[in-house]
């Protein structure tokens, strides 16, 4: 369904209703992470196919004329274009872990089109896609640091933390399609967040500097 007032600037497809959308548009590529989140549609397919279309159809994404050609809202197709047509891509995956070692995982993903960006956030209800710009991708980076942050540089041996003092991992991942994914790892550790260094050390982090370096790797700087 379109959200609220956004002027159809963010969407949720189910992950069958993405690759369907995919197959309209004749996707030059589509991420693993959402064909992995969907059913079995070998087993059906004229189903899946026919409920997708339905589903697109109630959320004014996709119509069909009198002659039964498809058609795509132009909002939507400049959406889903930097996710099925992009060079570049990104993803945020952040693991809190709680005292008896559970983890959540909270995992957004950002797609790069001829000057456009869409975010992604799968959830339960679907796969949220969102308009993005320069400012929300700094924005969210920025809320990713401990409220009130105010740690500064400062380096450590990795093997000195205990890692039950450990409270999130973050994986930050480009990804130019095609080739080999560049993958930075951050922990926050006893409220400051960490880089891995060569040479198993660790380097503490400013706000700023965190902000900075997961902006360049996100934007393939």
């Amino acid at each position: 369904m379109y959200k609220g007032d956004r002027m159809k600037k963010e969407i949720i497809l189910t992950p069958e209703e993405l690759y369907y959308m995919g197959t309209i548009l004749r996707a030059k590529y589509i991420d693993y992470a959402y064909v992995a989140a969907m059913g079995d549609i070998s087993q059906n397919r004229g189903l899946y196919e026919s409920l997708s279309r339905e589903g697109l159809a109630e959320k004014g994404i996709l119509m069909e004329d009198f002659s039964g050609q498809m058609e795509v809202d132009e909002n939507a197709r400049k959406l889903l274009e930097p996710v099925f047509f992009g060079e570049w891509e990104s993803s945020i995956d952040v693991a809190s872990i709680a005292e008896e070692g559970r983890r959540t995982i909270e995992s957004r993903r950002f797609h790069f089109y001829e000057g456009r960006i869409t975010s992604a956030v799968m959830g339960e209800e679907g796969i949220l896609l969102q308009a993005a710009d320069d400012g929300l991708m700094q924005a969210w980076i920025a809320g990713l640091l401990p409220e009130g942050y105010q740690a500064q540089e400062e380096t450590m041996p990795a093997r000195n933390m205990n890692r039950k003092e450990i409270s999130r991992i973050l994986a930050v991942k480009g990804t130019r399609v095609g080739e080999k994914s560049a993958v930075e790892i951050y922990v926050e550790y006893q409220g400051k967040i960490y880089r891995e260094l060569p040479g198993d050390m660790a380097c503490a982090m400013s706000g700023e500097q965190f902000c900075l370096r997961v902006y360049r790797s996100v934007k393939g700087e």
